[in-house]
């Protein structure tokens, strides 16, 4: 990016952006990337991408966010394609501060949360590719079924009808768990 594009954008609103979203888009971009150093890297490209797109500003605010989603949904794939190609060493650092709205400082509860997370990641996984990022889309960025359905090109029919059976499929995976007794509870 040269000098003369960042010049062109409104500092101010992509600061306000960064400051209203950047928790919730690392947040969804963790999901996929399960690695702090990765959400965070994606995140850069995210907010690198506003800086260059001039017509941000004329968005309404809800325009603003499904488009930084959309952009960190496209760039998670981006980073999906460049990891699956290339070797990485993981330096997973635990961020449950970050990553979990609590007020619990204590170290064993940020080690029961991220444990938790990572239950919840590895059943989430389990499901099948649009159900994950509709889970994904609807509980970590919070889009409603009809934003979800204008950004991945299905019905809002389709959506509601893939988030009511990975809901249903999760509480089976918990269910099931619980009877062999493998809940994952702390």
């Amino acid at each position: 990016m040269t000098q003369k594009d960042i010049s062109t954008v409104d500092h101010t609103l992509i600061t306000e952006l960064y400051q209203r979203y950047a928790t919730t888009l690392l947040k969804y971009i963790y999901a996929s990337t399960h690695r702090r150093e990765d959400a965070e890297d994606v995140l850069v490209e995210v907010f690198l991408a506003a800086f260059k797109y001039k017509g941000l500003s004329q968005l309404n605010e809800k325009q603003q966010y499904a488009w930084l989603i959309s952009v960190a949904r496209n760039k998670t794939i981006d980073w999906y394609r460049y990891s699956n190609r290339h070797v990485q060493t993981s330096l997973e650092f635990i961020f449950a501060e970050d990553m979990y709205d609590t007020d619990e400082r204590l170290p064993e509860h940020a080690m029961i949360k991220k444990e938790e997370y990572a239950l919840l990641q590895e059943r989430i996984s389990r499901l099948p590719e649009l159900q994950q990022e509709v889970v994904r889309l609807r509980f970590i960025a919070g889009l409603r079924s009809v934003e979800i359905a204008r950004m991945i090109g299905k019905t809002e029919g389709a959506i509601q009808a893939a988030l009511w059976r990975a809901l249903r499929a999760l509480r089976t995976l918990y269910q099931n768990e619980k009877d062999r007794g493998n809940s994952g509870e702390f």
